[in-house]
């Protein structure tokens, strides 16, 4: 819709994959809504989907909402389904979410809504994994030693601090 569209940042300084994934995130906003974003701003920023990303800075620095953003843009424009690109998005980088001790209500929320698997929790396809190959969207490689995150719990590799610690 317009009104999301609107909602979402860009400046004249992004550039190259920021710049795609703000792009991207402006063309499917309602989408990017359905979505969740794995890397810890659900705690840090207090977002509920992968949209909140985009309507401020944040996905500049983040690895997992530009990720997310581009695979969920270039499935959308395949054809796929909001469930099928939910759950590509949940088994990419589900496994590497930092808070699954003390799942957050965002993501708890999201997991009963989800259109692929609805419920309580994470699939076991999604427990936590660090051995797990992260796919690239923007080259379409998969790395077992790619880690977005330079710490467990560090969204944005550490640039983002949690409000406990402000």
């Amino acid at each position: 819709s317009k009104e999301l569209s609107a909602k979402v940042l860009m400046r004249p300084d992004f550039i190259g994959r920021v710049k795609m994934a703000y792009m991207a995130a402006k063309e499917i906003p309602a989408l990017a809504q359905k979505l969740f974003c794995y890397c810890g701003c659900d705690y840090t920023d207090e977002h509920t989907s992968l949209l909140d990303c985009y309507t401020c800075d944040h996905s500049v620095d983040c690895d997992y909402c530009k990720g997310e953003i581009m695979m969920a843009f270039k499935m959308n424009r395949k054809g796929a389904s909001v469930a099928e690109i939910q759950k590509a998005i949940d088994l990419n980088w589900g496994p590497h979410y930092p808070f699954y001790e003390q799942p957050s209500d965002a993501i708890k929320k999201y997991w009963k809504k989800r259109l692929w698997a609805p419920g309580a929790g994470p699939t076991k396809f999604e427990h936590p994994n660090e051995t797990k190959p992260i796919i690239d969207p923007f080259t379409g490689t998969s790395d077992s030693k790619s880690k977005p995150m330079s710490k467990k719990g560090d969204c944005c590799g550490g640039k983002k601090k949690s409000k406990e610690s402000k």
